[in-house]
């Protein structure tokens, strides 16, 4: 047996008995029968009904629990060349403190993203 037979089954008897004395419970069957009909029906079609109560369903449920902090900040990456090279202000300091310095200004300002081969180079010897 067809699960449509048995559906079209249980339609009919519904449409016989509205005239008895729970008119109010034969019609209400058979509007939740159309409104499934109607509801597979854009289903197929590629329409989800059920998407708007699972999003609002989600949205109380997520009231109530505790979101996951990341323990890293998201940094910015600045993409852009520095239009001059700034000229260092340490002069006491030996040739490479020196050059350790303007690496690590060059990261506050660009990122490490920007740094040129060398740069990262130095930087893993001397880090050594």
């Amino acid at each position: 047996v067809k699960l449509w037979h048995v559906t079209v089954v249980i339609l009919i008897i519904d449409l016989m008995q509205i005239q008895s004395e729970n008119s109010g419970g034969h019609i209400a069957h058979l509007a939740g029968a159309f409104f499934g009909f109607i509801f597979i029906k854009l289903l197929q079609n590629g329409t989800d009904l059920s998407k708007i109560v699972t999003n609002l369903l989600d949205f109380f449920v997520n009231l109530f629990t505790k979101k996951s902090s990341t323990p890293f900040k998201k940094v910015h990456k600045n993409y852009k060349k520095p239009a001059d090279k700034p000229v260092s202000k340490i002069v006491t300091k030996d040739k490479t403190q020196q050059q350790i310095d303007e690496i690590l200004d060059k990261i506050s300002r660009s990122g490490y993203d920007c740094l040129t081969k060398e740069e990262k180079e130095f930087l893993f010897k001397v880090g050594k």
